[in-house]
């Protein structure tokens, strides 16, 4: 075997590695799925994979001490696309629907977040933070930033009520 296809056939092995989620993963999500290695090629097109946003992040949202999966999955049952998360051995159900196929996930640190009526944005929203939408919200374990549909929400555990919670940041 020449170097040249030897070389590609690696490296080309390596990136379905990388892509494809282990099969623990897959088999937690229940009706859900991770994306396949050609989903998430297709997702990301041309861009350079380190200027797109990550359609899977790990950290400890909930605070437990244990490692937690956030991801951009696919419902079998119908090919719509959400965002859930594993965590604490059960999966989250956190944006059932409307994620696009181009949506990105980031993490956010935990301290102060500064939401839509916290920011810039305020003046297009005046009716909702008036309602009493926080203008802030202060994180004590890391957040999912969901970046799509020309919006950012930040998904962050609620402790009170056992559950994730979002606020809108960017519209």
């Amino acid at each position: 075997m020449s170097p040249r296809p030897f070389f590609l056939h690696g490296f080309l092995s390596i990136g379905l590695l990388v892509a494809a989620p282990p099969a623990a993963i897959a088999q937690a999500l229940g009706e859900w799925r991770a994306l396949t290695a050609e989903e998430e090629q297709a997702r990301i097109g041309d861009t350079p994979s380190g200027e797109t946003d990550p359609s899977m992040i790990e950290a400890d949202f909930d605070g437990d001490g244990r490692q937690d999966r956030a991801l951009v999955a696919v419902r079998r049952s119908n090919g719509a696309r959400g965002l859930v998360v594993a965590t604490r051995g059960k999966v989250q159900v956190i944006k059932p629907e409307d994620v696009e196929p181009q949506d990105g996930l980031r993490l956010a640190a935990p301290g102060p977040w500064d939401t839509v009526c916290g920011n810039a944005f305020r003046a297009f929203h005046q009716e909702t933070c008036n309602d009493g939408y926080p203008s802030r919200v202060e994180l004590r374990n890391p957040g999912i930033l969901w970046i799509g549909n020309g919006r950012t929400v930040l998904y962050y555990w609620d402790g009170k009520t056992n559950r994730f919670s979002g606020v809108l940041m960017v519209d």
